[in-house]
């Protein structure tokens, strides 16, 4: 919605609070007078800046999250999340203040609008001030790094190596290390087999595959090109030459999509700092003052740092999608500049237009991990309450960990809980589902479990016919 329509489904006395607090020149029982004053003092440019730099820096965190997306209609409870840190009446003022509107349809989704003036305005007020904020360099770094669309060139590979080899999984449900190392050798872009011991969040297989290729696997497994099934590893050929038939740009804005869906969970703003580096442009930046940009948008996420988060979550990832590439000053320096490819402005250009339609972002509560270890990715005392009565806790440092067992199980059905309840809560908060071997055994657990309770009920010499 415009200005105009916003300030013309505006009740008198909203008007009057705006304009007191813009602190307009205009007869307060007059609805016409103060909305013609208050859409003259925007029109002026000096007013206008002078307003635009009132909003953006009383309301500045919030206000960075509002322009960063591409969208001006928000959920109450989504603007009341983000005006929280600024007190209970947050919202109140903000309604007063002149850059928010209540909807004029009561019965609309999302009913809180900033008008497309006001947007467009503060949008360009943070993207002055965050491009000034990044050095830069004209030309390019001695040495650039930049894999292109090499991750679609692995992905084919990884298809007909399995198509090619009968790939077996362990009781984990991973490929065995001598696959691992073949497909190591064949791939463009090679990564070390070496893992520490807690790996979860970041992909459904990321606990045994280093980050390029659990994200390059889980998306074939997504998209249907693989399939696990009996401990093995397929290929299906009618899915894989239906995605082998798409444009590359398509091809990578899939792999993109799924690289955000993976990794949201332990980074809930990623999106935001994707939308950040979009709306820094395509020249080389310096990587340490994008980092200190980006930085109200990370967070730590156990054992990864806020900076390893954004070293190797971020940047080393759009390296891998083709949507950037680093450079370095000496063949021995680390990478210490950063520019996203046209392709890559392409792409996230692309993202901004398909998050209009996901408005919420999901923020999973758990990782089930193959190997019957249930990690609480957002520590929620109700979650570990609801987890207790079918697992134990496994004793570590920095980690909230469980364990599922057969005698956990068994415990868990002596005590009297619903098994079926507990299941279906572990599905619906898990960041990537339950896996199937796990599900497997715990149905075969329970089912032993439910057993033995019911044969200990039955009286003396009675049979189970």
């Amino acid at each position: 919605m415009r200005l105009n329509d916003c300030l013309n489904h505006a009740s008198v006395p909203t008007l009057q609070r705006i304009a007191r607090s813009l602190r307009v020149s205009c007869t307060l029982y007059s609805k016409l007078d103060m909305l013609q004053s208050i859409l003259e003092a925007w029109l002026d440019p000096g007013m206008r800046q002078a307003m635009v730099r009132q909003w953006c820096t009383e309301w500045s965190a919030a206000m960075r999250r509002v322009v960063l997306q591409p969208r001006h209609a928000f959920a109450r409870e989504e603007m009341a999340s983000l005006l929280a840190p600024y007190g209970d009446d947050a919202l109140d003022r903000a309604l007063e203040s002149g850059w928010l509107y209540v909807h004029p349809d009561p019965a609309t989704k999302f009913p809180l609008i900033v008008p497309e003036e006001v947007h467009e305005a503060c949008h360009a007020f943070f993207v002055h001030d965050w491009r000034a904020r990044v050095s830069r360099r004209s030309e390019d770094p001695p040495f650039v790094r930049d894999e292109e669309d090499a991750a679609l060139a692995d992905l084919a590979t990884l298809v007909a190596y399995v198509r090619d080899h009968d790939v077996r999984l362990t009781t984990t449900g991973a490929m065995y290390k001598r696959n691992l190392e073949q497909l190591m050798q064949l791939f463009m872009i090679e990564e070390s087999l070496a893992l520490p011991r807690w790996r979860f969040g970041y992909g459904k297989h990321s606990f045994a595959y280093p980050d390029r290729l659990a994200l390059l696997y889980d998306f074939a497994c997504d998209e249907g090109i693989l399939v696990e099934q009996d401990g093995r590893v397929e290929v299906d050929d009618e899915r894989w030459s239906a995605f082998a038939s798409r444009l590359t740009v398509t091809k990578l804005r899939r792999l993109l999509r799924h690289y955000i869906s993976s990794y949201r969970g332990p980074i809930p703003r990623l999106s935001d700092v994707l939308r950040l580096i979009h709306r820094l442009g395509g020249d080389w930046m310096d990587l340490s003052s994008m980092y200190e940009l980006c930085l109200p948008f990370l967070n730590a996420f156990y054992y990864d740092s806020t900076e390893d988060v954004w070293q190797t979550r971020v940047v080393k990832m759009l390296v891998h999608l083709g949507v950037a590439r680093i450079g370095s000053d000496s063949p021995e320096s680390p990478p210490r500049w950063f520019q996203t490819t046209e392709l890559g402005q392409e792409l996230l250009s692309q993202g901004d237009a398909e998050a209009t339609a996901d408005l919420i972002e999901r923020r999973p509560a758990l990782v089930v991990q193959p190997n019957f270890e249930l990690v609480v990715v957002s520590p929620d005392p109700r979650v570990e309450e609801r987890i207790a009565p079918f697992a134990e806790k496994i004793p570590s440092d920095g980690v909230r960990a469980y364990r599922v067992l057969a005698h956990t199980i068994a415990r868990g059905v002596r005590d009297g809980y619903d098994f079926d309840a507990w299941r279906a809560f572990l599905a619906r908060h898990s960041l990537h589902g339950i896996p199937q071997n796990v599900e497997r055994m715990m149905l075969r657990w329970v089912e032993e479990a439910r057993g033995g309770a019911d044969a200990g009920a039955r009286p003396p010499g009675e049979s189970w016919a």
